[in-house]
């Protein structure tokens, strides 16, 4: 699956490469390694901490999110499992959606609304730069 971008680059999918191990020279930060003890995901390599990370169940039928922050920009790792990633810029109110896979990390900017519908059951990691304020999480319906 291609990389993709969703409302002008304030949202982005992202597949990561699979590269053998060791990596070889200018291969990218973000890329995931099948080794004899299992897959490792590097999902995140950057100057700027995370403040907050949390797992996250993908049960059929089951729809997260259906929310916005003014803060916080959001980065969704799927571990494994498919997803719809649901969108609306705030300002346009210009919908979008993308489908996310196993390996395919998404970044959803602040301002944006977002629901990740579950198509297949698995597993996933949010993170952020900023922790987690609930003040920050405004509901908006898009499913």
């Amino acid at each position: 699956m291609a990389d993709s971008e969703v409302l002008r680059g304030k949202v982005w999918k992202r597949t990561l490469p699979v590269v053998p191990s060791p990596a070889p020279a200018g291969a990218p930060a973000n890329k995931r390694f099948f080794l004899p003890q299992g897959e490792l995901a590097q999902i995140y390599d950057a100057d700027e901490p995370i403040r907050y990370i949390a797992f996250v169940e993908l049960r059929a039928g089951g729809v997260r999110g259906n929310h916005y922050h003014n803060f916080k920009e959001e980065f969704v790792y799927v571990i494994q499992g498919e997803l719809e990633l649901l969108v609306e810029e705030l300002s346009s109110k210009t919908r979008a959606s993308a489908r996310l896979a196993t390996g395919d990390l998404a970044v959803i900017q602040a301002g944006i609304a977002h629901a990740l519908r579950t198509v297949t059951p698995g597993q996933a990691i949010e993170f952020s730069k900023v922790r987690f304020d609930p003040g920050d999480s405004y509901p908006f319906q898009l499913t």
